[in-house]
């Protein structure tokens, strides 16, 4: 399945895989694009399903971690529980853009990308808010730099999980 992407002067494919159970190799690259999608549930508060190109589709948010959520028989962590309902209040049901770094998928195969909100980046909000922490994951560190500095302002403030979490 391919999906287009228009960026300014540039027209982008982005081969989203067949039906196939297996996902590609996680090392294999892309070219840089975007896709148009609506979110349509969370998993946790950085990863949700979306329908892209008319399909069902698990996103992985790049460079971002959230606390662990105990609803599917995880040991939870603190702050788990608010990350992964302040991304359901945000996202289900809207449209979203997400980009790409350098892979497409990861070894479980989840889209991976950085999702935004109009022009919002979402990926950075939930550090800045202190919802999630930088976690940069190479190849894809396009954002790392700016991860980084949100997550130290976050943490100098006590932003979220800053302060709610010993040892945080």
């Amino acid at each position: 399945m391919t999906a287009f992407a228009a960026l300014p002067g540039v027209a982008c494919t982005i081969s989203l895989g067949g039906g196939s159970p297996s996902p590609p190799p996680a090392a294999s690259p892309v070219a840089s694009g975007s896709v148009a999608a609506v979110v349509t549930s969370d998993v946790d508060g950085d990863t949700v399903h979306a329908r892209v190109d008319g399909r069902d589709e698990k996103v992985r948010f790049i460079g971002v971690d959230t606390p662990e959520v105990d609803w599917y028989g995880h040991q939870g962590e603190c702050f788990g529980p608010a990350a992964a309902l302040y991304t359901r209040h945000r996202l289900v049901g809207r449209a979203v853009r997400l980009t790409f770094d350098v892979r497409l998928r990861d070894v479980y195969g989840r889209l991976l990308a950085y999702v935004y909100v109009g022009s919002e980046l979402f990926n950075l909000t939930l550090v800045e808010l202190g919802y999630a922490t930088n976690d940069p994951v190479p190849p894809d560190v396009r954002m790392k730099d700016a991860f980084a500095s949100a997550e130290a302002a976050a943490k100098a403030r006590g932003a979220g999980l800053w302060s709610a979490c010993s040892g945080a």
